[in-house]
């Protein structure tokens, strides 16, 4: 059963300002998007799947009308009466494989993601899901798609993978996590941090993502500046290593050009990213879809702006199926990376009014704030 039309078909959201397509939808190409959004004096709104072959799903709406939501509170959901996939063991058995080909010289690192599935017997009030999403994540681009069967992708980005205005582009890759643990604003909690900034390996690993994305958009820019070492960027959930990177485009080009020119990164596909994309297919027991895409729009003039759709789920009026993955490299562990995306689904789990404080006993996860990779 899918959800009903409650929601306007895209919203991206930050804090208590959104942005909402108003009116009817015109589903365009790539190459005839600008071309439609300036016959219409509108913009394009949409997203673009994980893998770079599929084509994008775009729209031009009549317009993209601001809000503000002075009071967002959190609401309740019902119950599910089924949740598939909290413990997967599939997902450990091909996080050893990976390990297994890597420790062979096979490849570098692998991002790999599994789903958990949640049934219920009443419908979801998605309109108060997306506003219990933004009221607990304020910090993230909080976005809700509706899909052509008539589902939603819903999530909060932590990432911005590309945006472009009048004063050039920016772009924000984030690579190394830490789960925060402590209670936020800790000295605990801010210790936790502080030793994901001084992690040889996670600075090795952010590193590996900055420099793929250097030479990715070095042929479409004009300048670019990268800071010599990462900052630390912070969701509820989690502290990330963050790289903000600003430079101005070459004329002609879109933001989502930029943005497709970097997509998929190391962070949610692996290095070398041809050869991790495969693996990815072989390993995963579904199809990604839109899960570790973008999501985001562009003015006519191609300005605009593109962020990674993760923290997410699919959602209808009786099923969630939320999204998760863990970057893996040689000396990962299986049972530590299955606890890594339980604490990824953490940020939509709570939207959904989820008790996920008891999840690690039944799938052990580590305490103390340990170090996560990606996704």
């Amino acid at each position: 059963m899918t959800a009903p039309a409650l929601l306007a078909p895209f919203i991206l959201a930050r804090g208590h300002s959104a942005l909402s397509a108003s009116g009817a939808m015109t589903p365009v190409s790539e190459s005839s998007a600008l071309e439609t959004a300036a016959q219409k004096n509108s913009c394009v709104v949409g997203l673009v799947p994980f893998s770079p072959e599929e084509p994008a799903y775009l729209a031009v709406p009549d317009s993209l009308v601001p809000t503000e939501t002075p009071n967002l509170a959190i609401r309740q959901q019902p119950e599910p009466v089924r949740l598939s996939g909290l413990d997967n063991p599939g997902y450990r058995q091909a996080v050893a494989q990976a390990v297994e080909s890597m420790n062979r010289g096979e490849y570098d690192k692998v991002v790999l993601a599994r789903l958990l599935t949640a049934d219920y017997d009443n419908d979801l009030n998605l309109p108060a899901l997306l506003e219990t999403l933004r009221a607990q994540q304020q910090r993230a681009t909080v976005f809700s798609v509706k899909l052509p069967n008539g589902e939603y992708l819903m999530g909060a980005s932590p990432e911005l993978v590309f945006k472009s205005g009048a004063d050039g582009f920016s772009t924000g890759p984030l690579a190394g996590s830490a789960t925060r643990t402590a209670p936020i604003g800790s000295t605990e909690d801010a210790q936790i941090g502080e030793a994901l900034l001084r992690s040889a390996k996670d600075r090795a690993e952010h590193a590996t993502v900055v420099q793929d994305i250097k030479q990715r958009l070095s042929p479409l820019t004009l300048d670019m500046k990268i800071p010599a070492t990462p900052s630390l960027k912070m969701t509820p959930q989690l502290w990330h290593l963050g790289t903000d990177i600003a430079g101005t485009l070459k004329p002609g080009l879109s933001s989502l050009d930029g943005a497709r020119a970097i997509h998929p990164t190391p962070a949610i596909c692996g290095t070398p990213t041809e050869l991790a994309r495969r693996v990815i297919e072989k390993l995963e027991p579904f199809e990604r879809g839109f899960f570790g895409g973008l999501v985001g729009y562009m003015d006519a003039e191609g300005n605009g702006e593109w962020h990674l759709v993760l923290r997410c789920a699919r959602v209808s009026a009786r099923r969630a199926i939320l999204f998760a993955g863990a970057g893996i490299v040689k000396d990962s562990a299986p049972m530590n990376e299955h606890a890594e995306t339980a604490s990824k689904f953490d940020t939509f789990a709570r939207a959904l009014g989820w008790d996920t404080a008891s999840w690690a006993e039944k799938i052990s996860l580590p305490a103390g704030g340990g170090a996560l990779n990606d996704a």
